[in-house]
Parts: C-alpha cells; structure tokens; sequence
C-alpha cells in the first residue's frame, strides 16, 4: 500500500505516516521525537504531544483506515517507548550507557550526560508538576497499554536472547492480552512458540533414541509420540514412530497417520514416500498408495528399497 491508498485520511497527513513509519526501527529516542540530543523532559513531553495530535490512532475514530491503522499504532507505540524512556531517569540513564555514540552526542551539545541535568535546576513545585503530568499520561487507557505492551516486549526480547523461549512466551502471552492486536507481538509469539515446541520435541526424540539403544522399544514408541505432539513438523520421530508400530504389528491407521506427517513435513524424503505407500496400499487406499510410491521412485530411483518394493508393482 502507498499514499494512493483510498482511506479516510488527507493525502499530506499520509505522506507524514509513511515518512514517519521509515524511521522507527531508529533506536534514537531523540529522532524518533525530534528533539535534539539531550532535550529536556519538557521538550520531551512537549514534542510527545505534537506528534499525538498527529499520529495518535484515537483521532481516526470511525475512519476508514486501511493499512494505515496498522502503521499508526506502531508509529503510536513507538513514540510512547521514546517518551517513557525520556522522561524517566532509570531509563534515560540506562539507555544513554547503551548508546555511547548517543550520548556523546548529548555530551557534545550540552556539555553534560544529559540525564536530567536541566532537572536539577527545577523548584519543588514545578517537579511537582512534572510528577503528576507523568501519573496522569501514566492513567490514560492507550498511554498505559502502550507502556505495558513495551515492558512486557522487552523482558520477552531479553529471554529469547538467553534462549529461555517458555519465559519469553509467558512475556509476549502477557502482552497479547494487553494488546491483542500488535503485530510484533503475534509475530515473536509464533516464532518462540515454534521454538519451544522444536526444544520439547528434540528432547522427546532423544529420550527416544536413547530408549531404542537400551532396546526398549515401548519407551521409545512413548517419547517418539511425544516428540511428534509437542512439533508435528519433527519428521524424523514421526518416521521412527510408524518404522516402531510397523515392527511391533501396530495398527495400520496409526502407522499411516504417523508416516503421512512425515511426509507432510518432509515431503521430498522417499523413505518417507515408501512407507506411507506400502501401508496405504495395505489399507486398501490403492490410488493413493500409488502416488505415493511413484512419487519415491521419482525422487530416489536407485535407492534399494525402492527398487524392491516399487518397481516389482509398476515399471517407470
């Protein structure tokens, strides 16, 4: 979608969304406000303000909006990580220390660290100020979502980093329920729920593997089953599993299911093929046995196995 898109919004505020939506992955909080490097909170809060006269997705009340309501909460959500992180000490100080060509270029302006030392400066009453018109951007219902979705994003980037994906989904399932709708958050939920379900997979195919080397087939057949419920993408328990039930006389429809979810995952595999055709075949699922089994030949023409147990039936 562009500036041509058909929605409620004038053409020059458009263009200002689709500009402003090319800076956000900036991690400069000053840019993203457009305010100078070490600006005040007052010019902090003050740019925060403009920018929601523009940006804020409560103004398009109503509208039709088209890709643009998805552009504006980001921009929306990005502009309330900036003003919270610049307008609060811990954090301001904490990101400054992060960004060390940021706060060079504070010190370069201002001749200091820019934490709050305009700040100091203030009487009580005008901190007083300062601390109520926090709490009150703190009480609105968007602001407060916002800053709760943030929080919860970043704890759950921390934990994905540190390969701790069940923490990291706990995090983002909270900030879903925050914001159901934020892109980022259904986006990481997929992506670290996927990688959970890997993890618990690829242990449950060890303990199974693990199991078959103790000749413990029942244990084995119990943790390939497992490994395939946790990810039905893990194509390898799913072919150990249908090879085990094979072996142990297992009903045929279970050998079927397993072998099919090994070539759903992993359709270019011809052991897979093989399988999953022999034992429709003896299910009396003839046509799709045999497209099955062609298939093998097709893509391993020469492997043993299929030599034997295809080319005897139909010749390629």
């Amino acid at each position: 979608m562009t500036a041509d898109e058909k929605v409620d919004i004038e053409d020059g505020r458009k263009r200002e969304i689709l500009e402003f939506e090319q800076k956000l992955a900036s991690p400069n909080h000053y840019e993203i406000l457009g305010v100078p490097a070490g600006a005040t909170v007052e010019e902090v809060t003050s740019a925060f303000r403009e920018a929601s006269k523009k940006f804020h997705p409560d103004r398009y009340f109503g509208k039709q909006l088209g890709s643009f309501k998805g552009r504006l909460e980001k921009i929306f959500r990005r502009l309330v990580e900036a003003h919270t992180v610049l307008t609060d000490l811990q954090k301001r100080q904490g990101w400054l220390e992060a960004n060390p060509l940021i706060r060079a270029a504070v010190r370069a302006r201002s001749g200091s660290s820019g934490i709050f030392s305009v700040a100091k400066e203030k009487s009580e009453d005008e901190k007083k100020r300062d601390a109520e018109r926090q709490q009150r951007l703190a009480r609105h219902p968007y602001l407060s979502k916002a800053t709760r979705v943030f929080d919860q994003l970043g704890k759950a980037r921390e934990a994905i980093a540190k390969g701790e994906y069940s923490q990291a989904f706990t995090f983002l399932n909270q900030a879903s329920q925050f914001d159901p709708n934020n892109q980022e958050v259904k986006t990481l939920l997929v992506e670290v729920r996927r990688k959970n379900e890997q993890i618990r997979a690829d242990a449950a195919f060890k303990a199974g593997e693990e199991a078959l080397e103790r000749q413990d087939d029942d244990g084995a057949l119990t943790a390939f089953r497992s490994a395939v419920a946790a990810s039905a993408a893990h194509h390898q328990a799913a072919y150990k599993a249908a090879t085990l039930l094979e072996r142990k006389g297992g009903d045929v429809r279970e050998i079927i299911s397993f072998a099919q979810k090994a070539v759903d995952a992993a359709p270019d595999n011809a052991s897979y093929r093989l399988l999953l055709g022999l034992h429709m075949e003896a299910a009396g699922m003839k046509v799709l046995a045999k497209k099955h089994l062609e298939e093998a030949a097709r893509l391993a023409p020469d492997d043993p196995e299929v030599k034997k147990h295809v080319k005897k039936r139909w010749a390629f």
